[in-house]
Parts: structure tokens; C-alpha cells; sequence
């Protein structure tokens, strides 16, 4: 936000067009859907129970919380890294600039240890 607060184009700052401000609060969206799946992902993992109505059994709950928690953040993360990327431009690509550090993070991370299409086919199969 302070970047595009700062940025200029056309004489006005970047952050006032509607444009950016729409993918900035989906970004912004994507990150609130994804937190109270992983945190409750990580109640279940640390031993809590689960506050799901249907239960498969521990071990179940576990993975499809996991999984769950995977997609979103994984989605979430890729949606703030390329909305990042649009509102830095290419500023953003260049070594000075620490987004592209976090892009490559979340690049990286949202395809270890399964990537979304993998953790939704896992979450499938438990529910049909």
C-alpha cells in the first residue's frame, strides 16, 4: 500500500485507481480466507480437537484440515505475489527489490509438499 501510495503515473498516485484497488482487496481477501484454515489446521496438528462438526477420525481430520489449509494459502499466496507484482511493476522483478524474494517464496513453497491440485484431490476423497 505505500508503494502504489507513492508511485505516480499519469500525475496521480497509482493507488488511487479503482482498478488496483480492486485486486489489492482481493488479495486482501485471499489472505483473511486462508488464516482460519491454517490456523485451525494448526490446532489440530498441536493436538486440539477439532471444531468441525463431521469427523473422520483424528489422523482424517488432520490431513483434510492440512490440505485445506494448504490450498488456501497456497492460492493466497500466489494471488499477493502477482498483485504485488502488477502494483510494483517491474521494479518489482529487480534484485534491489525485495518482492521478488518473496515471490520466489511463495513459488517454491506453494508447490512443496503437494501442490493445490493435489491437496483438493486429497480433500475430495474424503468427502465423496
Amino acid at each position: 500500500m505505500e508503494y502504489v501510495s507513492e508511485r505516480r503515473q499519469f500525475g496521480v498516485p497509482v493507488g488511487s485507481f479503482q482498478a488496483l484497488k480492486h485486486k489489492l482487496a482481493d488479495a486482501t481477501a485471499a489472505v483473511e480466507f486462508a488464516d482460519p484454515l491454517v490456523r485451525h489446521a494448526a490446532h489440530l496438528v498441536a493436538g486440539g480437537t477439532n471444531a468441525m462438526a463431521r469427523s473422520w477420525g483424528e489422523d482424517v481430520d488432520r490431513q483434510v484440515a492440512a490440505s485445506m489449509a494448504k490450498v488456501r494459502a497456497s492460492t493466497a499466496a500466489q494471488l499477493v505475489s502477482e498483485t504485488a507484482l502488477h502494483c510494483h511493476g517491474a521494479i518489482g522483478y529487480t534484485v534491489e527489490a525485495d518482492l521478488q524474494l518473496f515471490m520466489k517464496r511463495a513459488w517454491a513453497l506453494s508447490r512443496s509438499h503437494g501442490d493445490a491440485d493435489w491437496h483438493r484431490r486429497r480433500v475430495r476423497r474424503h468427502l465423496l
